[in-house]
């Protein structure tokens, strides 16, 4: 039988979840190993410092801990991302991932060795440098090297790898094994040998094909086509589909201000953003960042907290592997609706949760009815609905927008998360359902707008995803004259043009002017 997705694309898959392996290891460490980190702060204030350890110390050493993955996350934003315009996808996934990851490991192994709580803060420094890199150009760099059909499971299963380390570390991870303050050196050490032994073999992937098309480097790209599609691939073809979609936008680069002015493009940065913010305001996450609190508040106990959240790891693993093939099946607007009708309904009942325990009380009804919203949140979350952000920003914007446009999300989504994190505290402890509150009428209006205006996007190339928004934003623009910058290039000055697709004029050049830039033994 045919295996649907490519074998050399199989393989970039493997490659970079090995590759991923080490800095999930090196993520870990702070969650799982906390009581040994803890002891490390205590021996730190002490001995560097002179400080009798306390709550208040440890709290401070903690933040900074926090802090300073935050600081690197920011600078990476700023100075790392806009280097994958210019020095390529690769170099940045590939090289620059690799260098900090292993001044991560080498940060950390020197914490475990010195007991040393400053080495390991400059670890999550490093850190948080590489993980937008990790989190978001990683993907990216998938999505442009996979065929049209298969950008939904590319992206999904890369992120099966990261439970199965979790699940991993979770057992060895225990005193008992290595979680000792001696012994947990071994973590950052595996994960040093592990990015060393696969740096290799990844370092010989070829480079995006459509980051080459973009540099008008066009033997290397349709060497890197017929590498990840297979050598009987139409590779033509596939180079004319992305010189079109190259030749959307007339910059090289599109500026956010410039994406807000066009009247299509925005329209895809609304949708991105509407998908956003759905998920962002949301308590997915901190329930995941205050989970013993948040079960204790119900009536459980630590250990069975713990216990709760083990035992669903494993109970809905499994169902991850569905998510690799729902995107490019059933299509992106069913995996969103279902996964949102889940999400809203699991708002609710952690509302009506914190309601009953505030007013009444925890008893066995408030237990059994946040466990039901952990399994609905755990099938929500399985679907593979979270990797749509990425595939927007692929789908909905011509290359020459799309560093901007990741820019802007991954600020808002640093500056939500962070929002949401520090105010939780302060609200759950005057009033523990406000908290929930908001939810249920912010996913709802942007529910709403999601089920107007998602374009599907399963399987469409690009310039076809592109083409349609317009016709649809231009059927609801009054006139033209409205855009200040007209970026893409098909845009006429006319009304009759106004209805024809954008790519018409981008069309004919593609088949033109351009086809100089394809190999003349690949020309139909």
């Amino acid at each position: 039988m045919k295996i649907p997705v490519p074998k050399r694309i199989l393989y970039l898959l493997v490659c970079l979840s090995l590759f991923d392996l080490s800095a999930e290891i090196l993520a870990q460490t702070f969650p799982i190993l906390a009581d040994t980190i803890r002891a490390m702060n205590n021996l730190t204030l002490i001995n560097h410092y002179g400080i009798i350890p306390t709550d208040t110390s440890i709290s401070v050493l903690n933040s900074l801990i926090t802090s300073s993955e935050t600081v690197g996350t920011l600078l990476s934003l700023l100075f790392v991302i806009p280097l994958a315009e210019t020095k390529g996808r690769k170099y940045l996934v590939i090289y620059i991932r690799s260098a900090l990851t292993m001044l991560t490991a080498v940060c950390q192994i020197s914490s475990a060795f010195f007991q040393a709580t400053e080495f390991y803060i400059l670890s999550q420094f490093f850190y948080g440098l590489q993980h937008p890199l990790r989190s978001f150009l990683t993907f990216m760099y998938v999505t442009e090297c996979a065929p049209d059909k298969n950008r939904g499971f590319a992206c999904t299963t890369l992120l099966i790898l990261n439970g199965i380390v979790k699940m991993i570390m979770l057992p060895i991870a225990s005193p008992s094994v290595f979680g000792k303050s001696d012994t947990w050196f071994v973590f950052p050490l595996t994960a040093l040998i592990s990015n060393l032994l696969i740096l290799v073999p990844v370092s010989k992937l070829p480079e995006s094909p459509k980051w080459l098309v973009c540099q008008n480097r066009m033997t290397e790209a349709k060497e890197s086509v017929e590498y990840y599609h297979g050598k009987d691939c139409f590779s033509s073809g596939v180079l004319m589909s992305l010189l079109k979609e190259k030749n959307l936008t007339v910059e090289s680069h599109v500026t956010l201000n410039q994406v807000w002015e066009n009247d299509t493009l925005r329209e895809g940065f609304k949708v991105l953003f509407a998908f956003l913010f759905f998920f962002l305001l949301d308590s997915a996450n901190v329930q995941s960042m205050y989970s013993v609190q948040l079960h204790q508040s119900v009536g459980f106990t630590v250990q069975e907290a713990l216990n709760i959240n083990l035992i669903l790891s494993i109970v809905f693993f499994p169902a991850q592997f569905l998510s690799t093939v729902l995107l490019d099946w059933i299509g992106r607007r069913p995996v969103f609706f279902i996964s949102a009708v889940l999400m809203y309904f699991a708002s609710w009942i952690v509302l009506i949760t914190q309601l009953i325990v505030f007013f009444v009380g925890p008893s066995l009804l408030t237990k059994i009815m946040y466990v039901s919203m952990e399994c609905i949140g755990q099938i929500s979350s399985n679907t593979g609905v979270a990797i749509l952000r990425i595939l927007f920003i692929t789908e909905l914007f011509p290359p020459s927008a799309r560093t901007s446009v990741s820019q802007a999300m991954l600020f808002a989504t640093l500056a939500m998360n962070s929002s949401l994190m520090s105010s939780f505290p302060v609200l759950f402890s005057f009033f523990p359902p406000g908290f929930f509150m908001p939810f249920v009428v912010t996913q709802l209006i942007f529910g709403v707008y999601m089920y107007k205006h998602m374009p599907e996007t399963k399987g469409r190339t690009v310039c076809d995803i592109i083409e349609s928004m317009d016709e649809n934003v231009m059927s609801r623009t009054a006139t033209l004259v409205e855009e200040k910058i007209p970026l893409i290039k098909s845009r006429a000055w006319t009304l009759a043009a106004k209805r024809n697709s954008i790519l018409n004029i981008s069309r004919s050049r593609t088949l033109t002017y351009d086809q100089k830039y394809i190999p003349k033994n690949q020309i139909y």
